[in-house]
């Protein structure tokens, strides 16, 4: 599902996603540690916690979902990530580890104060335009937090996926931004 919310521009996000690589202390310009901002973010965020769930757990949302992010009407978050999804992070996967970036992106824009502007909510894509929409958000600043946009101008999906630990589509997806050629024959 999917909620309006206010706009936000690709530059406001690229900065956002700097301003986290830095309180997260990223000493690497590429690969993020995805796994050491989710464990540190309720340190940095008294008011997100994060929980690892069992995979089998469909109390908080369906069994086939690798996490959530929960508000409450406090200004509180919950952050749930499947077990499975977390171990898969750990090992340095790049999907799992997106994963634990995007539900953190959600709370990130939230406390931002990018939050539904209806209660109706929307199936995903339904959102026109696409910056209005919080899952097109969180996905997009997840993207620059993963894939840094400056230091990977030049390079192939290949070595956006080496370098960054990203999974093929996110590479993809980086590459698209500036209708770059997708050159797989470049060596690391």
């Amino acid at each position: 599902m999917d909620y309006m919310t206010k706009g936000i521009s690709r530059k406001d996000l690229r900065t956002i996603a700097k301003w986290f690589r830095e309180i997260n202390g990223t000493k690497n310009k590429l690969r993020f540690d995805s796994v050491g901002a989710f464990e540190r973010f309720p340190m940095l965020f008294p008011n997100v916690m994060t929980e690892i769930i069992p995979d089998n757990d469909d109390s908080e949302f369906s069994i086939d979902t690798p996490g959530t992010c929960i508000p409450d009407m406090n200004g509180n978050y919950r952050i749930l990530i499947r077990e499975g999804t977390y171990a898969s992070a750990c090992r340095g996967v790049g999907g799992p580890r997106s994963h634990l970036v995007h539900e953190m992106s959600h709370a990130i824009l939230c406390m931002l104060g990018y939050t539904p502007v209806l209660e109706r909510s929307f199936k995903n894509g339904e959102i026109k335009p696409c910056y209005r929409s919080m899952e097109w958000q969180a996905k997009a600043l997840t993207g620059e937090i993963m894939v840094p946009y400056e230091e990977t101008k030049k390079m192939t999906i290949r070595q956006i996926k080496h370098y960054c630990k990203v999974s093929k589509d996110s590479a993809e997806m980086r590459l698209k931004l500036d209708g770059e050629k997708k050159n797989k024959e470049l060596p690391l």
